[in-house]
Parts: structure tokens; C-alpha cells; sequence
């Protein structure tokens, strides 16, 4: 895993890159008020471990960095709470959607940022 370890920084950087922006366009999705090591903290561990699964998901597979981003993408949208939040909780279509789309953004860029740094 330590030749890997470029590819696996570079899309932890990409990731927190893209929460800093999500924290100004829907600060009140990203108000950390239970995380649990506090907002940055927390993040910063979680996607490096998304980080490091992906990493895994890919050398185990020998799928491509953006078709295992998408594969990852569907499964969170459809399991993961995006449309059961809407499907069993009653959340707005408008806000499920919002969700869906932010997550493809997030697997897909940093998955290519994965990706190019592994090449």
C-alpha cells in the first residue's frame, strides 16, 4: 500500500477540497454539531478512510478509478440514505437530488484525481 500512497492522499485532498466548498454552498448539511472529534477532525478521518476503501475496491476489482466511482455513487445514492431519505422519511425531491448529484461529484472528481495520480 505504500506505492499507493500518492493516489490515496491525492483523492484525500480532493475530497477535503470539495468539502471546504460544500461547507460555503450548504453550510447547514455541514454543520458537524455531533461530530465526533469535532467538524474538520472527523471529516479529515473519514475520508481517508473512504479514501483507503477505495483504494482496496480498485486494486481488488481492476476496475478503472471512475467506473468504481460510480459503482461506489450508486450504491451510496441508493442505499446509502439519499433515496431512502426520500422515499421513507418524506425529504423533498429537490434536496434527494442535491444529495444525489453531490455525491457523484464527490466519488468522480476525486476518484479521478485518483486516478491520475496512479497512472
Amino acid at each position: 500500500m505504500t506505492t499507493r500512497m500518492k493516489p490515496i492522499l491525492g483523492m484525500w485532498t480532493a475530497l477535503m477540497v470539495l468539502s471546504v466548498a460544500a461547507t460555503y454552498l450548504r453550510p447547514e448539511v455541514w454543520a458537524g454539531d455531533n461530530a465526533m472529534f469535532g467538524q474538520w477532525p472527523t471529516i479529515a478521518i473519514l475520508w481517508l478512510i473512504t479514501a483507503v476503501y477505495f483504494d482496496w475496491v480498485v486494486q481488488s476489482t481492476g476496475m478503472g478509478a471512475t467506473q468504481a466511482a460510480i459503482v461506489l455513487a450508486a450504491g451510496a445514492i441508493i442505499a446509502g440514505g439519499v433515496l431512502t431519505s426520500w422515499m421513507f422519511f418524506g425529504r423533498e425531491v429537490g434536496v434527494a437530488a442535491t444529495n444525489a448529484v453531490q455525491t457523484l461529484i464527490f466519488w468522480y472528481a476525486s476518484a479521478a484525481v485518483y486516478g491520475k495520480l496512479s497512472s
